[in-house]
């Protein structure tokens, strides 16, 4: 459920390959799964940042390979993304990045799919 306190970063994922993963990459404050409606927006949340994502590659049963859905209240920061390449597992189409209240720090060399700006 959404809320909670507290903090969590230096968090590194390094040097992971994955294959037809559900949710590659996924940090999502504002989940709901538990109800039928949706939750009201809570005035709080754990703080998560110094988030690094550096070698990742695979392919993603999901269309959004990259989600950072974080909280208005307590923003996502100093993310860094450093050659990331996920793709969608089956035909054609691009994975997709969704991206919310989440502050970069950095973003090197090829990074597939790459939030809108």
């Amino acid at each position: 459920m959404q809320g909670g306190s507290g903090s969590a970063s230096n968090i590194k994922f390094i040097d992971i390959e994955m294959h037809r993963v559900r949710n590659p990459i996924i940090i999502d404050q504002n989940y709901c799964t538990d109800r039928q409606n949706p939750c009201k927006e809570q005035g709080s949340a754990v703080q998560v940042k110094d988030v690094l994502y550096h070698n990742i590659t695979g392919t993603s049963t999901s269309d959004v390979a990259i989600r950072f859905d974080c909280s208005k209240s307590f923003a996502c920061e100093g993310f860094v993304l450093r050659g990331v390449d996920l793709r969608r597992s089956k035909g054609d189409a691009a994975a997709e990045a969704f991206c919310d209240n989440v502050k970069f720090t950095g973003i090197n060399g090829h990074v597939s799919p790459m939030c809108p700006h």
